[in-house]
């Protein structure tokens, strides 16, 4: 009898040991989940550079180009964003930029203006497989979120490139 009541006194000892380890860890689980929670909503810190002006040849253009238009409003709206907002709208940002890739017009349809919108098109991939993991690295989304303006500018300036009137020279 005695023995039995050792063995019940060891095995609700243990018990009550293995049930506080559990709570300590949920209580860390929980600690790390409101950090995740307070990177969520930090605010991107777009790249410095500057800002190139489309040519009047190339806004006509891009006015009649309305994936272009969407590209540029997604664009514009990262400013505001939190991590959060982007890791939402990533697949809007990556929708937008492939189908701008599918319908470049014919005059402006030039291996720089593509490559520029295929480098788009890679990065806003790249933040849509990262956002996909089941423990994104919030790091590289924010430093590859706050790079996108910049990407965006340098195809302003391909649209740009391509309208400028080079003078014909004599032989």
């Amino acid at each position: 009898m005695n023995t039995i009541l050792k063995f019940i006194f060891f095995a609700f000892t243990v018990s009550l040991i293995i049930a506080c380890q559990n709570k300590s860890n949920s209580n860390q689980l929980s600690t790390a989940e409101k950090a995740r929670e307070d990177s969520l909503q930090i605010k991107l810190k777009l790249k410095e550079y500057q800002t190139t002006k489309l040519s009047p040849q190339a806004d006509s253009l891009v006015k009649s180009w309305p994936m272009y238009e969407e590209l540029k409003i997604e664009v514009n709206r990262l400013e505001n964003y939190t991590l959060q907002d982007v890791i939402s709208n990533i697949p809007t940002l990556y929708n937008v930029v492939d189908s701008l890739q599918e319908t470049i017009p014919e005059a402006v349809d030039t291996f720089p203006v593509k490559s520029r919108i295929n480098v788009l098109n890679t990065k806003a991939k790249h933040l849509l497989l990262l956002s996909e993991k089941q423990r994104p690295k919030l790091s590289d989304i924010k430093k590859m979120a706050e790079e996108y303006p910049f990407e965006f500018n340098n195809l302003n300036i391909q649209l740009n490139e391509v309208f400028i009137e080079l003078p014909e020279f004599d032989n």
